[in-house]
């Protein structure tokens, strides 16, 4: 499975507000909103939210992969955002968090995130690529970055 698969380059930010989770999620549902107009935001936001609610998907390394059951979605949908000043997403090693890849995933799905959420964690668990992202001018240059990546992999 490749990321551009289900990553769009209008998908991706390098504008992630420093504020809280909420703050975050909403911006970046925002983003998704602006590029795919068929999805109701307060929905969004809300499984983002829920989900969050069980259990942070702030991993370590300044990494977080929110994520949720869409209904009615028919394929894997993501979007890419990077905070530079990075900010407290509840992560398991308690850092801050700069990078957010949200997924939306079919409800019908059968494992299709899983794939996804173990390919992006192998791509963020490499220094170099977080420093590659982190550094990248804008949103294009991020954007390449992770599909350059994904194709080297």
């Amino acid at each position: 499975m490749k990321i551009a698969n289900f990553l769009d380059h209008r998908d991706v930010t390098v504008a992630v507000p420093a504020g809280s989770k909420k703050e975050v999620l909403s911006a970046l549902v925002d983003l998704l909103i602006s590029n795919h107009q068929e999805f109701d935001r307060d929905q969004l936001l809300n499984i983002l939210i829920k989900r969050e609610e069980l259990r942070s998907t702030g991993i370590e390394q300044g990494v977080a992969f929110p994520h949720g059951r869409v209904p009615g979605m028919e394929n894997l949908l993501a979007c890419f955002g990077r905070c530079k000043q990075g900010l407290d997403f509840d992560s398991f090693d308690g850092l801050p968090t700069h990078f957010f890849f949200v997924l939306l995933i079919p409800e019908q799905a059968q494992g299709t995130h899983l794939k996804a959420l173990a390919r992006l964690n192998r791509l963020f668990q490499d220094e170099s690529f977080r420093e590659r992202v982190m550094s990248a001018e804008d949103a294009k240059a991020v954007f390449g970055a992770i599909i350059e990546e994904d194709d080297r992999r």
